[in-house]
């Protein structure tokens, strides 16, 4: 991940399977979180877009370890892209 984080300042993965759940007994199924956690990078979900049933269906990004803060403002100018075009 550090030397993709030299070229790159972020890796946009989806967050979930699916759009969130409709009610508050799961969060829904981790499996693309695992593996940045493992590494121990720092990520961030963003509720970009909504799925067919009005739910959020998020992304993720990551970068690299101990750069959190080149993450936050690529989530931000990520954030802002989506708004502006929607």
């Amino acid at each position: 991940m550090q030397s993709l984080g030299d070229e790159y300042d972020a890796i946009l993965t989806p967050l979930a399977c699916g759009e969130a759940p409709n009610s508050l007994a799961t969060t829904g199924n981790p499996i693309f979180c695992i593996i940045w956690t493992y590494l121990g990078v720092p990520a961030v979900n963003l509720p970009l877009m909504e799925g067919e049933n009005g739910m959020p269906l998020g992304v993720q990004l990551a970068g690299p370890k101990g750069d959190d803060i080149r993450l936050l403002r690529s989530a931000r100018w990520l954030a802002g892209k989506v708004a502006s075009e929607s």
